[in-house]
C-alpha cells in the first residue's frame, strides 16, 4: 500500500491481492482475501478505479516518521512474525469507503495481526507492532528517549483506533461475522547490540513508567508491562530486545480527525489534479 507514498489505485490493490491468493501466501486467511476480491469488484463496478489509501498515511502525517537512517527490515519483521505466532494471528486488509468533495476513495489498513476468539469468534483482537534500535538514545539523556517510546505509543494508538473502526466498516460489507468486543494490542520492542545498553534502556523506562503510563493516556494508551529480555541472530549477531506491551482504548475523534476528511490529506500529498477524481 506503500505506492506513491500510501496512495494507489484500487485496481493495483486487486492485484496485490491476488498475488497473495496465487502463492497461497501463509499469513493471510486465503478465504477471506477471496471474499475481498468479490467485494472490491463489486466496488470497481459501482465507482470505478478509485484513489486507494493506506490507513496508515494518516498517522504518519500528524505524528511524523522517528526512524533514521537504513534499518534492517528483518528485524521489524521478525517481531511482526513472533507476535502473530504467539497470537495466532494472521493479516487481514480491512476497508472503508469515505468520501472527499463528494467523490469515494478507499481507505485499506492492514494491521500486524488479528485474530477471532470466543466461544462463538465473536472477540476480535487487532495487534500493532514496533521495534525501534536504541542504541543511542542515552545521548541526549533520558527525556529523548522517554519523548521517543511516547511518539512510538501515540502512533501505535492511533493506528489501532483506525483499524478498529475499519473493523466495524468491513463487517458491514459482510466479509467479517458478528463481533461482540474488539481488543486493541500494542507492542513495543526495543533492541541493540549491546546488551548492556539494553539494560539501561529498560531500567530508564521502569524508573520513568508511572510518567509514561500517565502521559500515554492521552493517547487512549493504557495497562503498561514490561517484559523479560530475549534474543534473536541476524547475520549471526546477536540482537538484544524487551517488550513493552500496552492495550488501546477506542476514540471516535481519532478517526474523524484522520480517516472523515481525508481532503487536506490528498491535497497535502500534491499528487493528484481534483479534476481526475
Amino acid at each position: 500500500m506503500y505506492t506513491h507514498y500510501g496512495v494507489t489505485t484500487l485496481d493495483t490493490l486487486i492485484e496485490r491481492i491476488n498475488t497473495k491468493i496465487n502463492n497461497n501466501n501463509p499469513n493471510y486467511d486465503i478465504s477471506y482475501l477471496k471474499r475481498l476480491r468479490d467485494v472490491l469488484e463489486d466496488i470497481k463496478g459501482k465507482y470505478g478505479n478509485i484513489l486507494t489509501i493506506a490507513a496508515t498515511l494518516p498517522i504518519k502525517e500528524l505524528s511524523g516518521d522517528i526512524r533514521q537512517g537504513k534499518i534492517d527490515e528483518r528485524i521489524p519483521k521478525y517481531f511482526e512474525d513472533m507476535v502473530k505466532s504467539i497470537t495466532k494471528s494472521l493479516k487481514y486488509y480491512l476497508i472503508s469507503i469515505e468520501y472527499y468533495n463528494g467523490y469515494p476513495v478507499l481507505i485499506v489498513g492492514e494491521p500486524d495481526g488479528l485474530n477471532f476468539g470466543g466461544k462463538m469468534k465473536t472477540i476480535a483482537n487487532i495487534y500493532e507492532v514496533k521495534s525501534v534500535d536504541l542504541t543511542k538514545s542515552q545521548s541526549k539523556g533520558d527525556e529523548d528517549l522517554i519523548k521517543k517510546i511516547l511518539h512510538i505509543i501515540r502512533e501505535i494508538s492511533g493506528q489501532l483506533i483506525i483499524y478498529q473502526y475499519l473493523l466495524k466498516r468491513t463487517i458491514e460489507f459482510n466479509l467479517i461475522g458478528k463481533i461482540e468486543r474488539i481488543n486493541l494490542y500494542g507492542a513495543i520492542y526495543p533492541y541493540s547490540e549491546d546488551i548492556g545498553n539494553l539494560y539501561g534502556v529498560k531500567r530508564i523506562i521502569r524508573h520513568n513508567l508511572n510518567r509514561i503510563m500517565r502521559d500515554a493516556y492521552k493517547y487512549n494508551a493504557y495497562n503498561f508491562i514490561l517484559k523479560e529480555e530475549g534474543t534473536i541472530y541476524i547475520d549471526n549477531k546477536k540482537i538484544y530486545y524487551f517488550k513493552i506491551g500496552f492495550r488501546v482504548n477506542y476514540n471516535q475523534k481519532i478517526v474523524e480527525t484522520h480517516l472523515k476528511n481525508p481532503n487536506e490529506l490528498i491535497k497535502s500529498l500534491k499528487l493528484l489534479d481534483n479534476r481526475s477524481l
